[in-house]
């Protein structure tokens, strides 16, 4: 097999795979985001109980958003537009809980986070979420 065929094999499989690994990793569930807020943000014991209501329903219905496009009854433009929406809400929620240190680290975090999916979901010739 010559290389140009090779490199065509190897380049068409990672175009096809990487979606699928950008969405699964971009996909923890409230559980671990959880865990690793409490870690990484120092949260207390009460600030965990108040925030897992809000990360399980954000986390559910950007799920709910990202099944849309997949069925074909959203498009990608809007679904970013209403992502951006929920965070804005989530933020809103969680500063009602979270100090102002640890909103902060939180929107570190999930900037970080989307720099990390855009440029995963940039080698797949897609961008944003």
């Amino acid at each position: 097999m010559s290389v140009k065929i090779m490199l065509g094999v190897i380049l068409a499989a990672l175009f096809i795979t990487m979606p699928a690994f950008a969405q699964e990793h971009g996909s923890k569930s409230a559980i671990d985001i959880i865990a690793k807020l409490k870690t990484q943000l120092n949260l207390t014991d009460d600030q965990v109980t108040a925030i897992s209501p809000i990360i399980e329903k954000y986390g559910s219905k950007r799920k709910e958003l990202r099944k849309s496009v997949q069925d074909g009854t959203l498009d990608k433009g809007d679904m970013h537009a209403q992502i951006e929406q929920l965070r804005e809400d989530e933020n809103q929620e969680l500063s009602q809980i979270l100090n102002q240190d640890q909103m902060s680290q939180w929107s570190n975090m999930q900037n970080h986070a989307r720099h990390q999916y855009g440029a995963s979901a940039g080698s797949s010739s897609e961008t944003g979420q």
